[in-house]
């Protein structure tokens, strides 16, 4: 037994299997570093307002999703079955599994927190993101480069602007 995905390609229980896998670990890792962050005791922070709070909670619900998913693909034969269909090796995916992590590493690590404001690093990371790997629908919609960059900054634009100002306004978080 197996699932269908969007495009009717089926994906095998073991893909899903190591999936599961990463998706947990990636789920503790970010419960166990919200966990540990800075509690602001000394400050007087409401218990409710803490840092990490929501990330612990995102954390955590991505850790029981993964594990349901490993449960389902256990009980599928995940562990037997064969390993995932010829999509999830082509070149061309992984290539863009590659970018955008490795992306948002750079954008975690060195745009936010680093020097450059907020809400700079925040639109470059949308802009160029969404200008390389909305790059091929773009040419296939008849777009030229020009184009699809503008409308890519004016995404980043826009979006940038939106997160820093809920950040500010709503979450009432001081961005650097």
């Amino acid at each position: 037994m197996s699932m269908e995905v969007e495009d009717n390609e089926v994906v095998s229980p073991r893909a899903d299997l190591i999936a599961a896998v990463l998706w947990v670990a990636f789920g503790l890792a970010v419960s166990i570093g919200a966990w540990r962050m800075d509690r602001l005791e000394k400050l007087s922070i409401n218990p409710y307002e803490v840092p990490g709070l929501v990330p612990f909670f995102l954390g955590c619900a991505i850790t029981v999703l993964g594990v349901a998913l490993f449960i389902r693909a256990w009980a599928q034969g995940g562990w037997h079955a064969p390993t995932a269909s010829a999509k999830a090796q082509d070149p061309t995916l992984l290539k863009h599994m590659a970018l955008v992590f490795g992306w948002s590493l750079f954008y975690a690590l060195v745009l936010v927190g680093k020097g450059l404001p907020f809400m700079l690093g925040t639109f470059l990371f949308i802009t160029v993101f969404i200008g390389v790997l909305d790059r091929q629908r773009q040419i296939e919609m008849g777009r030229s480069a020009t184009a699809q960059w503008v409308r890519a900054a004016i995404y980043g634009c826009c979006w940038s602007l939106l997160v820093a100002l809920s950040f500010e306004y709503i979450f009432l978080v001081r961005l650097p």
